[in-house]
């Protein structure tokens, strides 16, 4: 196997990519670059590259992700994205994820537990809002499904509703207002039986909803 090509990385001046053979390798800094003496036409042995990739560049795959996680908290799937970004392959990306759970440095569930928290507390969203948002974060649907069970979402939907309601009503009842409000709600995530129902105990009773 020889070393075909090696050029930076467009997205990381001091780290360059590898070839072996016209293939892509593997990525590396440019420090160990040097110190390991990889050069255009060297010849490496199954055996010289698993070395690398089991002491160099896992090393620094794992300190990426440590640096990474250590200043704020991680989905695995936002973590496996800006690790292939930053040019690492599969093999030390996946080692770096299962090394990180293990140490709970990476954990989806705790990390969908305090999203769901912010959400409701801080951000006042519905069930539905906070359960697509969580897909978009990569947690996946028996991690989400498992974690907003602990809720009880018709009691805290009902509390939150009513206010944000209140407010975004004004005390106009016209049918353009309520049509309004009701895709205001729909948008923070609030069911449509919740929506009609914290709107009729606004209004009074007020016939409006089919006028």
């Amino acid at each position: 196997m020889v070393v075909t090509k090696i050029e930076p990385q467009k997205k990381d001046k001091n780290r360059s990519s590898v070839y072996i053979d016209d293939s892509f390798a593997f990525g590396i800094d440019n420090f160990d670059l040097l110190k390991l003496k990889i050069k255009v036409g060297i010849e490496l042995d199954s055996e010289r590259l698993e070395f690398i990739h089991q002491t160099v560049l896992l090393s620094a795959a794992k300190n990426y992700g440590m640096k990474l996680t250590s200043a704020r908290s991680y989905t695995k799937a936002a973590l496996l994205r800006k690790m292939f970004e930053k040019g690492f392959d599969e093999r030390e990306i996946n080692q770096t994820i299962a090394f990180l759970e293990e140490y709970k440095l990476l954990d989806d569930e705790e990390y969908a537990r305090r999203f769901v928290n912010d959400c409701i507390n801080i951000k006042g969203y519905g069930k539905f809002r906070i359960k697509n948002d969580l897909r978009e974060k990569g947690i996946d649907k028996d991690t989400a499904d498992k974690i907003l069970s602990e809720y009880d979402f018709n009691e805290i939907e009902e509390e939150k509703i009513l206010p944000l309601a209140q407010k975004k009503l004004g005390g106009d009842f016209t049918i353009q207002n309520i049509a309004k409000t009701k895709r205001y709600l729909a948008s923070r995530g609030f069911g449509f039986d919740a929506i009609d129902s914290a709107i009729r105990k606004i209004a009074g009773g007020e016939e409006w909803s089919e006028c």
